[in-house]
């Protein structure tokens, strides 16, 4: 069975197009729905970082309070090892540096593979020297791959920056329960990225009422 119109319904925040100064996605309501994860898709280039921060108000028609958020997600990679100096495994946050210039940042050190977030944009590449910064060494085993996985991050201040690497996923997970009483409504706000091509999307889910077609969120 199709899960469009069953268990989700998804609307486009901001349409794909190259924008340079800060961009508002339109307002969507939370009404009718318990659950809106909010998706931002970056282009292969991206001019400069920018804050996302999330809005919340009362109508579709105007979202001006600050929606706190704790968590989001970005896209992570994979990255395979072996010849480590030490067994130990490198701490959650540190860094992996290969030879080439290519940098991620540490989600998880399973041992022989790191769950990696924050790629600077330059390839790892097969049996290149990796630095970590708490001081082991090792060796790449193959290039960094499954580049679809997302990483859970932690937002600061209720915001996060959109880093100066293209083709990039970022997710905010938004609950009804998150909102201040009274409020029902959500807005998307990202800052000047500097010419870059991109666009943004949420999935709602958790429908309040049964129906063969999902209700609207764009009408309060």
């Amino acid at each position: 069975m199709d899960r469009l119109n069953f268990e989700h319904h998804v609307v486009p925040l901001i349409w794909p197009d190259s924008y340079d100064g800060a961009v508002t996605g339109d307002i969507i309501s939370l009404k009718n729905y318990r659950q809106a994860d909010i998706y931002l898709a970056i282009g292969a280039v991206i001019g400069q970082a920018g804050a996302v921060t999330m809005q919340q108000g009362t109508s579709v028609s105007s979202a001006a309070t600050s929606l706190s958020f704790t968590r989001y997600y970005s896209s992570g990679f994979v990255l395979d090892y072996d010849g480590e100096s030490v067994d130990t495994p490198a701490e959650a946050a540190e860094t992996v540096t290969g030879a080439g210039g290519g940098v991620g940042y540490i989600h998880k050190d399973l041992g022989g593979r790191v769950i990696c977030y924050a790629y600077n944009g330059t390839t790892f590449v097969d049996d290149e020297v990796l630095t970590f910064s708490g001081g082991k060494t090792a060796v790449a085993n193959g290039i960094q791959k499954n580049t679809d996985i997302m990483i859970p991050r932690t937002a600061s201040s209720n915001t996060f920056n959109v880093t100066a690497v293209g083709n990039q996923l970022y997710m905010i997970p938004i609950s009804a329960d998150m909102l201040t009483d009274g409020y029902d409504c959500i807005e998307l706000n990202v800052a000047d990225l500097n010419t870059t091509e991109w666009c943004a999307w949420a999935i709602l889910s958790s429908p309040r009422y049964a129906s063969e077609i999902m209700e609207t969120a764009i009408y309060d």
